[in-house]
């Protein structure tokens, strides 16, 4: 019997639905080269550290971390690797993406900001 809301019968790794291929492909490709436009933006336009482009840094950086999420809860969540994925990897995960993703976004503004303006 199970005990867990989200066990389920498929392996880690199987999506069985489209929620789930829109979050892993939202974490692992659509989300990191919406990251790379949107920091290129904020270099090539010197208008400030809180403009429209920030916030849509801001607005892809939690959706990536909302994607990991949803597909950890799924119950088929796998590492980057492909191995199954623990909410240990999830938490890493959106750790590491928060303090990348502030270091960058201060490294881009104060490129466009400072440096090159």
């Amino acid at each position: 019997m199970k005990t867990n809301p989200i066990e389920s019968d498929k392996k880690p790794g199987e999506i069985g639905s489209m929620t789930v291929l829109a979050a892993r492909l939202t974490w692992v490709v659509v989300g990191p080269a919406a990251l790379v436009l949107v920091l290129a933006g904020i270099v090539g336009n010197a208008t400030g550290w809180f403009t429209g482009l920030d916030a849509l840094f801001g607005a892809v950086v939690g959706l990536m971390a909302l994607a990991r999420w949803v597909e950890q809860r799924s119950g088929v969540a796998t590492t980057i690797a492909g191995e199954p994925s623990t909410i240990e990897h999830c938490r890493r995960y959106i750790l590491i993406l928060m303090l990348s993703a502030l270091g960058l976004w201060i490294a881009a503004n104060v490129l466009s900001n400072h440096i090159l303006a």
